[in-house]
């Protein structure tokens, strides 16, 4: 069965809708700028009698800087770091890990019974940085002990984002069983992915799983014919360095087919261009680009016009970051107390997620 595609306001077809948008700016850590522009989000997990509300916040470069749990209960954090958070139960029959790093926010909720999840629950993010949340209800049931899962009605967001919702998959095996759904969001070339998954294990202290994941790379492509890309005019890429320091630069699609830098590069960078296949040979496809590497960093962004074979062009905007690793990071508040024995992440990043690319084409600032 073909999945449903929603789009909250009916708009004309083609890169000229994005031409006015106001974008968030990038934030090039060992989160990516996608998950970073959300500013976290909030879970409501069913668990019958009292629902356990989960609010994760991020800062600026994507860090998790709090977790509120309501109600707070007998929860201890035993885990409590820029990119990992974990509290548990007094009882150590409930358990929740919350993990922000390269282009993934998950929460994963683990409890002794499946029973403990029946019911329903909501998962809502900023997605895009637009101060219009989006709203995700989700309902858990039980069949012979095996987890069932439905989607609600799914509403908020900005008023251009599509959003696609997968059908429940459902399976088991001699290991468990599980069922999951996945949801996918799309504004102005970027893609955001959403996964909801509940599980059994036939063993181990908490088997019964609740995990939902939001995945966001910062790849974007702009597709459309060169006079609709043109038209876009003057686009800025803004983002950070791992310090915070906001790093810009301004570029546009002139005729007969280049992309050009705005030659406004804050702080000073070091800019290469590239024509007609200067990287891969003639038939690569690119007709224009440049690269500008912010100097004294590692962080370098990619620009590239190029002219598909059926006629049509594509912008594409791609980064690279510094690794983080060694740059400090405040550790997060938590409303739960520590634990006799809490690990904290002594505002160190992990290095997680340092291949990862952080792209991203910008125009305007946080919404």
């Amino acid at each position: 069965m073909k999945k449903p595609t929603y789009r909250t306001l009916a708009a004309p077809l083609g890169i000229a809708l994005v031409v006015m948008l106001a974008l968030p700016l990038a934030a090039l850590a060992n989160t990516s700028e996608a998950i970073a522009q959300t500013g976290g989000m909030t879970l409501i997990l069913p668990m019958p009698g009292t629902a356990l509300k989960v609010d994760v916040k991020l800062d600026a470069v994507g860090n998790i800087s709090a977790v509120d749990l309501d109600p707070v209960g007998t929860y201890l954090a035993t885990k409590r770091g820029p990119h990992a958070v974990t509290v548990e139960s007094g009882d150590g029959t409930s358990q929740v890990k919350i993990n922000a790093k390269g282009d993934k926010l998950a929460v994963k909720a683990s409890f002794a019974t499946l029973a403990s999840l029946l019911g329903t629950g909501t998962w809502s993010a900023d997605l895009f940085g637009t101060h219009a949340p989006t709203s995700v209800p989700y309902t858990i049931g039980d069949v012979g002990g095996e987890p069932t899962l439905a989607l609600g009605a799914i509403t908020g967001g900005p008023s251009d984002m599509v959003v696609t919702p997968g059908t429940p998959e459902m399976k088991s095996g001699p290991k468990g069983s599980e069922a999951k759904v996945k949801i996918e969001f799309t504004r102005d070339g970027f893609t955001k992915k959403l996964e909801i998954k509940v599980s059994v294990k036939g063993h181990g202290d908490r088997p019964a799983t609740l995990k939902i994941t939001l995945s966001g790379k910062d790849k974007q492509k702009l597709t459309g014919t060169l006079a609709e890309l043109i038209a876009l005019g003057t686009r800025t890429w803004s983002g950070h360095l791992c310090d915070g320091t906001p790093v810009s630069f301004t570029y546009s699609v002139q005729a007969p087919g280049m992309v050009v830098y705005g030659n406004d590069a804050t702080p000073p960078a070091t800019v290469k261009t590239h024509e007609d296949g200067d990287e891969h040979g003639d038939e690569s496809g690119i007709e224009s680009g440049f690269d500008v590497r912010f100097d004294g960093t590692k962080t370098k962004v990619k620009v590239r016009l190029e002219q598909e074979e059926d006629g049509s062009w594509e912008l594409k905007v791609s980064a690279k970051a510094d690794k983080c690793k060694h740059t400090p990071a405040v550790d997060p508040t938590v409303n739960a107390p520590d634990g006799p024995k809490v690990h904290k992440g002594r505002g160190h990043h992990d290095g997680h997620g340092e291949a990862d690319h952080r792209d991203g084409n910008k125009k305007g600032h946080r919404g």
